[in-house]
């Protein structure tokens, strides 16, 4: 298994370079299943967001449900990443807002506490 960074997700993802998502999609081909740390996931929602991909949320969402579904795919944790993703689905803030209160919530914090005005209502956040 190897690790994957960012850019290499990226142009896995996109193809927006084909030399270079060639030999992504051969590495990746040939070390499934690749890690895919959540840092990385929070760096690819957030290039995926802005320029020049301008992925709308239901867009993000698709590829995020894509990977989590993948065997190719490994993570810190599966199901962790699949809560931040449903909880994306329904509510107003960002999937790395999401993530960092499912992983606070996995290893036993109450609540996480924030300035985002987004995560005021939702559940296992409190706002200041």
């Amino acid at each position: 298994m190897i690790g994957l960074d960012t850019n290499v997700l990226i142009r896995y993802l996109t193809r927006d370079d084909l030399d270079q998502w060639e030999r992504a999609s051969q590495m990746i081909q040939e070390n499934q299943p690749c890690f895919i740390s959540s840092v990385v996931l929070c760096e690819v929602v957030w290039v995926l967001k802005g320029r020049p991909y301008q992925f709308g949320k239901d867009e993000i969402i698709t590829t995020l449900e894509m990977m989590v579904q993948s065997s190719g795919f490994e993570f810190e944790d599966r199901s962790v990443v699949y809560q931040a993703l449903q909880r994306t689905k329904k509510g107003q803030a960002d999937f790395s807002d999401y993530l960092i209160g499912a992983i606070a919530r996995q290893i036993g914090c109450t609540e996480t506490v924030t300035f985002d005005r987004k995560l005021r209502q939702e559940q296992g956040f409190h706002c200041l």
